[in-house]
């Protein structure tokens, strides 16, 4: 693939995830090619019809996912740190998005994604407890399902990057509650638009 359409599909999967992330799994085709600043013409010639775009939007989130994870691992001082840096990346990456669009998939198999992550997961989890910072009880489906939990929209209104501050506060709050020491995240002041929520 040329290094233009490569660009153009990745353009258009970031633009598809943004679109259902915020108005469901089945967001018109021609707001997405607008928001990767290309034509409908480009989506198709990527991605032929609706089921063609959703499989390529999953398979990129889970690669994206593993990614995170591969670096935070790398990276992180250690496993709690990791396990911070991971979630926070996956919550902006969008993974939530498979729970909206998995129904409308047809029995996709991810065994191969779905092993790879289990193992790094795992790895971070259990160099996080072998440190003592991350409580022994924390499964790895502890935290599949809250990023998929903080990567859903609210749904009363908010902005994308109004919602996204919430998800990051709320997920800040939900790793503490994972460590065995205080290990505070951003302060939550910096995080979050709720103060116009609160009443007088």
């Amino acid at each position: 693939m040329r290094a233009d359409a490569k660009r153009n599909q990745e353009r258009l999967l970031e633009a598809a995830i943004e679109m259902i992330l915020e108005v469901g799994a089945e967001p018109p085709l021609d707001a997405i090619a607008r928001g990767a600043g290309v034509g409908i013409g480009t989506l198709y010639r990527h991605f032929p019809d609706r089921g063609s775009l959703l499989n390529a939007v999953a398979e990129h989130v889970l690669d994206q996912a593993a990614a995170a994870a591969e670096k935070a691992l790398t990276e992180a001082p250690d496993g709690y740190d990791a396990l911070r840096q991971y979630m926070h990346v996956a919550v902006d990456r969008g993974v939530g998005v498979l729970n909206l669009i998995y129904p409308l998939l047809d029995g996709p198999d991810w065994t191969a994604q779905r092993t790879r992550m289990a193992t790094l997961l795992g790895a971070i989890l259990e160099r996080g407890k072998r440190e003592t910072l991350i409580r022994d009880e924390v499964r790895i489906p502890d935290i599949v399902f809250a990023i998929i939990r903080f990567s859903r929209p609210v749904a009363i209104g908010l902005s994308r990057p109004d919602e996204r501050a919430i998800a990051h506060r709320h997920l800040d709050i939900y790793i503490d509650g994972l460590g065995i020491t205080d290990h505070a995240g951003t302060p939550l002041a910096e995080l979050s638009p709720l103060d116009r929520f609160e009443p007088n």
